[in-house]
């Protein structure tokens, strides 16, 4: 009950940081979170540190989000390592990560790349369209029409993407690339990338991103223990930069 009610009390700070910004409170956008699950993040998963970050996060999907639920990615290397875990409330937040996650997710301990993730995340909202639809059975494969690519209603949403290393050298081009063809689609995404960790990950890669593209912000954390910690003006003080607010407000 008392997270309960401390979650709600956030989405009212929220609300009032936005209302100061001039986001009017009709402005919605689905909302997802990225959660690297590669090896080196092990300790913060596995400690909860990751799960009370997301339980800081869900009141944002309470106030952004149409149906006030927040989607959850986790990923490392590859394709075949990003997941949809499902969604997150605030009925069901506490230990999230910890209940769901942990040794659960295809990808669990591997390496990092951003860019499948980021497709994911494109196609799941409708501005990319899915992999083609597998349908009927044995014979379909030799008889069947040729699949179609899925596809989704677009929606407006908000991506807040967390990892603690930088991707593979081999996937910059790739990341850029996804990032390059959504912007010049126009789709409606804003992408915030936290880098979280405490050693001397430089974060090149992201800042060059953020700086790179109209609809990417960056934020680096270096005490993610001590992240979680902040209040809720504090944590909305950092999340909530100029370029978001725009984006937000256009």
């Amino acid at each position: 009950m008392t997270l309960q009610l401390n979650l709600k009390k956030s989405a009212e700070t929220l609300r009032l940081s936005l209302d100061k910004a001039g986001v009017a409170s009709d402005i919605k956008a689905e909302l997802i979170f990225d959660m690297d699950v590669s090896g080196s993040f092990e300790h913060e998963h596995e400690e909860g540190t990751t799960s009370r970050l997301i339980s800081r996060l869900v009141p944002y999907g309470m106030v952004l989000d149409p149906d006030g639920k927040m989607d959850v990615f986790t990923f490392s290397n590859g394709k075949d390592h990003v997941h949809h875990v499902g969604t997150v409330t605030p009925d069901d937040c506490e230990d999230y990560i910890v209940r769901n996650v942990i040794d659960r997710v295809p990808g669990w301990k591997g390496g990092t790349t951003y860019s499948h993730v980021l497709e994911r995340n494109l196609q799941h909202f409708g501005w990319l369209p899915g992999a083609p639809q597998s349908e009927g059975g044995f014979f379909s494969r030799f008889f069947a029409r040729p699949k179609q690519p899925s596809s989704r209603v677009k929606q407006r949403c908000v991506v807040i993407f967390v990892t603690d290393g930088e991707n593979d050298l081999l996937d910059h081009e790739r990341t850029i690339q996804v990032l390059e063809e959504s912007e010049k689609r126009g789709d409606q995404v804003y992408f915030l990338f936290m880098g979280a960790c405490e050693h001397d990950v430089d974060f090149a890669f992201l800042r060059m991103i953020a700086k790179r593209f109209k609809n990417t912000g960056v934020v680096i954390v270096r005490d993610l223990d001590g992240f979680v910690e902040l209040s809720d003006e504090e944590l909305n003080a950092q999340l909530l930069g100029p370029e978001m607010l725009d984006w937000l407000r256009s």
